[in-house]
């Protein structure tokens, strides 16, 4: 919380020892990425990939291939910065943190968390026995295009029930961009009316990520349903 410094996460699609390796490159300016400044101060302070000359915020980033040497896109979000002959910042996207006020890290993580695909035809015992998980504090469903399920009266009573223990129900797309928008349609509508979390358009792992995080604070669960709407480190649109 309240980073200060850059933390660029790195790799690449081929070993640093092959021919056609994208790894130097990637390592290099990653590394001139981390230590640019401004002001005397860190220019990036917070999260970030670089990959095949874009830097994205990280809780904005997937991982949309695994041959190109593009492996990572940040669909919502435009990219931090972009190598060519010179760095060049997109100062207005990047995070601005209190540097003065100390960074505080979380290490308690909650992982009672499971996810739920959807798909044409699913099967209401599948759902019923991924509800009646022991110990679920969470449950992250991937529905279709801005947040739509089947309206099925069995599929509503399964997450009710879910809801009514206390479980934190997320509806966030499987669209790799665009995002939730519970009762444009009809078939988000009973979603919304339930009570299920619209997650806008944070990505999968972000979502995860950030389940983890808050269920791990204990806190109400009617805060933690606000903070999950709410961009904590960028990585959502309010």
């Amino acid at each position: 919380e309240n980073l200060t410094k850059p933390i660029i996460l790195t790799g690449s699609q081929l070993p640093i020892g092959a021919v056609r390796t994208d790894a130097k490159e990637n390592l290099l300016s990653a590394i001139e990425i981390a230590a640019s400044k401004f002001n005397g101060k860190m220019l990036v302070p917070e999260v970030a990939i670089y990959f095949e000359y874009n830097l994205y915020r990280g809780n904005r980033s997937t991982k949309v291939s695994a041959e190109q040497f593009e492996a990572f896109q940040s669909p919502n979000y435009p990219f931090l910065a972009e190598a060519g002959v010179n760095l060049k910042f997109n100062s207005q996207y990047l995070l601005q943190p209190d540097f003065n006020a100390p960074t505080q890290f979380h290490y308690e993580l909650n992982t009672n968390i499971a996810t739920l695909k959807m798909f044409p035809g699913i099967n209401q015992h599948i759902v019923e026995a991924i509800v009646s998980i022991p110990n679920l504090k969470a449950l992250v469903i991937e529905t279709f295009g801005a947040g739509n399920t089947t309206t099925a009266d069995w599929f509503i009573e399964c997450l009710q029930k879910a809801i009514k223990k206390d479980v934190l129900v997320v509806n966030i797309s499987q669209c790799i961009s665009g995002s939730v928008e519970q009762g444009k349609y009809e078939t988000s509508s009973a979603l919304k009316r339930i009570g299920v979390v619209g997650g806008k358009d944070l990505t999968f792992e972000a979502t995860i990520t950030k389940l983890m995080y808050l269920l791990g604070k204990n806190l109400p669960l009617d805060e933690t349903k606000s903070f999950m709407q709410e961009s904590l480190r960028g990585e959502l649109v309010e």
